[in-house]
């Protein structure tokens, strides 16, 4: 029997979408659930932080409010979605990034033979050693 081997990785990072919202309803097309998500969060995040500079803007600018709670989300989705720092979704990266901080940086300590080693910063003194090969 021929043994094949199969690469399931592109199947596993395919994002979670949605297309029926209920049983009567479906949409024309997928949305990427983290695409909403995102939308949302960075929405939230605007209404609460710039909603009075927001509703100051608009008193002289028509239409700014709907420009702005909904253009900016949608560029934040589209930055988020295009950017890829080291071939990596930028959620992973910046959560990866944060634990170097914390584990390496702020807590002082180094890698030395794939070991975590703490720094320190006095002088290293090695004793003499003399290597002698067996039998001689």
């Amino acid at each position: 029997m021929e043994k094949h081997n199969y690469n399931y990785r592109n199947v596993f990072n395919e994002p979670i979408k949605i297309k029926q919202l209920t049983q009567n309803f479906s949409l024309p097309y997928f949305i990427k659930l983290r695409d909403v998500l995102i939308y949302l969060l960075t929405l939230f995040s605007l209404f609460i932080f710039f909603h009075s500079i927001v509703s100051f803007i608009s008193l002289y600018v028509p239409l700014f409010t709907m420009l702005f709670y909904v253009g900016v989300p949608y560029l934040t989705v589209r930055l988020v979605e295009k950017v890829q720092p080291d071939g990596k979704n930028i959620f992973w990266y910046l959560l990866d990034y944060v634990i170097f901080y914390f584990e390496y940086l702020q807590s002082k300590k180094k890698i030395c033979h794939n070991i975590k080693v703490n720094y320190t910063d006095k002088p290293i003194v090695f004793d003499e050693f003399n290597y002698r090969k067996k039998g001689k």
